[in-house]
């Protein structure tokens, strides 16, 4: 007796639906979670929708930054926090100058061979 008429094999199936539903629940969750957007702690329904705006900007940005910039490092399947902490969140001292803006990184950090590596591939 057959179940269903689909005359799609097994393994095609769950790479193709399976796993992409998975994938769309992780990013939703790394949304969600890492960038804070889920916080609606405005009254204002316009703030909260510019909010959710630049959460949503700044979730696009590091996602091509980990699938294009990143490839061929530990960050290219790297959580969004985990960039976030070991790339994005690095101290630094920023000195302004009469005719340019000087940016003093630490001495060593724990990423510091990537980081180079990110800056040269913009």
């Amino acid at each position: 007796m057959k179940v269903s008429s689909l005359n799609i094999r097994a393994k095609a199936l769950y790479e193709q639906g399976y796993c992409a539903r998975g994938a769309a629940e992780l990013r939703i969750k790394e949304h969600k979670t890492y960038l804070l957007s889920d916080r609606m702690s405005c009254n204002s329904f316009k703030a909260n929708q510019f909010r959710l705006f630049l959460h949503s900007a700044a979730y696009v940005l590091i996602h091509t930054l980990q699938s294009e910039v990143l490839q061929g490092t530990e960050f290219c399947k790297a959580t969004m926090k985990t960039i976030q902490l070991k790339l994005i969140k690095v101290a630094a001292r920023v000195k302004v100058l009469k005719t340019k803006v000087k940016i003093e990184l630490p001495a060593e950090f724990y990423s510091k061979w990537a980081f180079f590596t990110l800056i040269l591939n913009l």
